[in-house]
């Protein structure tokens, strides 16, 4: 993939993810109710793992 691609993608795909969140809140659908299911030390554990993975992504695209 190129890596002029990725910025863009991600680009369109927030403002459309965070317009769909509030349209779903918005005509009734409360999406967080799946979220709420797990305990907090879960989001506690995980949310560092998912920040290094990045962190991985991003030092192996990088060109040395």
């Amino acid at each position: 993939m190129n890596k002029e691609s990725l910025p863009l993608i991600m680009g369109l795909l927030i403002p459309v993810l965070l317009v769909l969140v509030i349209l779903l809140y918005y005509y009734g659908f409360d999406i967080t109710i799946y979220l709420r299911k797990f305990p907090a030390v879960y989001y506690i554990v995980i949310f560092p793992f998912i920040l290094g993975f990045i962190v991985i992504i991003v030092k192996m695209m990088r060109p040395d």
